[in-house]
């Protein structure tokens, strides 16, 4: 909501098999991930990039799609196993 100026945000969470999968769908001011990406390089952090970081370490995926003027989708795919795994602490997941 923050950098989207969103007026909805739609977000689900199930399981698809294998993969729990986390979907966040808005009707915000979108922009090019490619820009964004660019932008982020050498310096602070990004909240997407803290996403993506975390996704990864639970050994997940994450992919954006969005356009100015059209809001934006991420979707987050993880392995279920992940859930189960102790040796994650709650620093890597937050």
């Amino acid at each position: 909501l923050k950098h989207a100026q969103a007026k909805s945000v739609e977000v689900i969470l199930e399981f698809r098999g294998d993969k729990l999968i986390l979907v966040i769908e808005d009707d915000g001011i979108g922009f090019d991930p490619g820009i964004k990406q660019a932008a982020v390089n050498g310096r602070g952090r990004l909240g997407l990039v803290g996403m993506r970081e975390r996704c990864l370490i639970i050994g997940g995926t994450m992919s954006i799609e969005s356009k100015p003027g059209e809001g934006t989708v991420i979707l987050c795919r993880f392995p279920a196993e992940a859930l189960n795994d102790r040796s994650l602490t709650a620093a890597d997941v937050q």
